[in-house]
């Protein structure tokens, strides 16, 4: 399936010192990726009171990212399990990969049990399943 992709510059405040994005801000990209790709799909994908906990994250750094260069994150679903989801993003400048996140969160309820999706819920986010 294709992925959604979210496009933006990358501010100043994103930079350290030498004008480089600072490495954190690369899980803040994704996180803001995953936020509209969420949005594109609707309310079947709604957070609805639920608590999405992040269980893990990694992130591999190719290519530095600077002041105002533009980026696109392609945001995948690598799997959808019964309370949870792996996400992928590769965070791009023009052609090139500067980094892979993936981040795996885990759907709650408010006391803190897991919240497993409906088959409704899993057919929408397969959307962007690869």
């Amino acid at each position: 399936m294709p992925a959604f992709i979210y496009n933006r510059r990358i501010a100043f405040h994103e930079t350290d010192a030498a004008g480089v994005v600072y490495f954190a801000n690369f899980f803040h990209l994704a996180e803001e990726a995953e936020t509209h790709a969420i949005a594109s799909l609707g309310n079947a994908a709604a957070h609805n009171g639920f608590l999405y906990p992040r269980v893990h994250a990694e992130a591999d750094y190719c290519a530095p990212l600077h002041f105002f260069d533009e980026v696109s994150v392609h945001c995948n679903i690598l799997r959808i399990g019964s309370s949870s989801i792996d996400w992928k993003f590769d965070i791009c400048h023009g052609e090139n990969i500067c980094a892979v996140v993936k981040i795996t969160s885990s759907r709650r309820n408010p006391d803190g049990s897991a919240a497993p999706y409906t088959e409704e819920e899993k057919l929408t986010y397969s959307t962007y399943l690869i």
